[in-house]
């Protein structure tokens, strides 16, 4: 005879009536109130199916917002959510976040160029913090460029844990243990892991690392973006491609960054990186180059996702301040930061209050 499905309950008694009816020859796992006690359960205990009753509480996140991050975790399981009246509210976990124009599914964005200069950390940390600010701090970003990272640097970061603090326990820690090895940017709730203080200490993050790290982090936060080095033939960078939901490649009006670009576009569609995932970005966009957006969009093969226009000036006051500049209202560069990051994630909705910039931090000079 064959064996029924496994079946993990989450919810009350009468949720649980309601999955035996629904499933009465299922192997019954367990039957808990606790979502975290029920992750944990299915990082070590196959299962087929987890019921869980809909708008269970949920810790530091909406029950939305756990359903899209659990999808993401366990892409495997069949999840089903009952409502109040305990009659099946989905048959699969495509209906289980109600379709909304603010319904944001996870993604794991990697920001990347093969030219160095063009932008690619400031495109990042903007990208990043817009996400912050619209899913009140349920996005994170990864700095793996290990040798040369600035995000720190963009962000006004320079005390606190890196990445190398969590090399060493990385084989035990679960997704929320992360927490304690980021930092907090305050004006837009954004968790940051940050690169190595220190050149020397970047190779003890081996790429085996970079894809563990990875992993949890796609599980921890249902926004995540990843800073990258300017070198295809890296491994990170090719544990983070591997990995990434989009790829954000991020070019020029510079003749040698679109030549590069160019190289680098054909080598990721080599590599079976389908178009839906390759989103390129004009960063410090002028209407006086003689190479308009136009051209490079037939050169490269493919259509920008956006244009960032060449503002120098607040770009500077916003690094030197950490504060990136999607934070201010009135500008025409975060118009297209929030463009760019609204085409990358439909249903990013742009955060209300924001503010002009404030007085400059002193604490840095470059």
């Amino acid at each position: 005879m064959k064996e029924g499905p496994s079946l993990l309950i989450a919810g009350s008694a009468a949720c649980e009536q309601a999955a035996v009816a629904k499933w009465p020859g299922a192997n019954i796992v367990g039957s808990f109130r606790d979502l975290a006690l029920i992750e944990f359960i299915l990082s070590s205990v196959p299962v087929d199916i987890v019921a869980v009753e809909s708008g269970l509480p949920t810790k530091g996140e909406s029950f939305q917002d756990w359903v899209a991050r659990f999808k993401n975790a366990f892409p495997k399981v069949s999840l089903v959510i009952l409502d109040q009246g305990w009659e099946l509210a989905e048959k699969d976990s495509s209906s289980a976040v109600p379709e909304s124009p603010n319904v944001l599914t996870p993604q794991t964005i990697v920001v990347w160029s093969p030219k160095g200069g063009v932008g690619k950390t400031f495109l990042a940390t903007n990208l990043s913090c817009a996400a912050a600010l619209s899913t009140g701090g349920k996005a994170g970003l990864l700095d793996f460029d290990l040798y040369s990272g600035d995000v720190a640097v963009h962000l006004d970061l320079f005390e606190g844990p890196t990445i190398t603090e969590l090399v060493p326990v990385l084989a035990d820690t679960r997704p929320e243990g992360l927490d304690k090895f980021c930092l907090r940017h305050g004006p837009s709730g954004l968790s940051v892991m940050c690169s190595p203080r220190r050149p020397e200490l970047s190779d003890l993050v081996t790429p085996e690392h970079v894809r563990g790290i990875l992993s949890l982090a796609a599980r921890r936060w249902g926004l995540l973006y990843v800073d990258t080095p300017p070198d295809i033939t890296s491994d990170v960078v090719g544990e983070c491609i591997d990995a990434a939901t989009n790829v954000v490649v991020v070019v020029t009006q510079d003749v040698a960054a679109i030549k590069q670009v160019k190289l680098a576009v054909d080598i990721l569609r080599r590599l079976g990186i389908k178009e839906e995932r390759l989103n390129v970005v004009l960063n410090r966009a002028s209407k006086d180059s003689l190479m308009p957006q136009a051209k490079i969009q037939e050169f490269l093969g493919v259509e920008l996702i956006g244009s960032i226009p060449d503002d120098r000036k607040a770009v500077e006051r916003s690094v030197f301040e950490g504060k990136p500049v999607v934070l201010y209202s009135k500008s025409e560069i975060s118009e297209a930061l929030w463009q760019v990051a609204s085409r990358l994630s439909p249903g990013l909705v742009r955060d209300k209050g924001q503010k002009k910039p404030e007085k400059r931090r002193g604490g840095l000079f470059w």
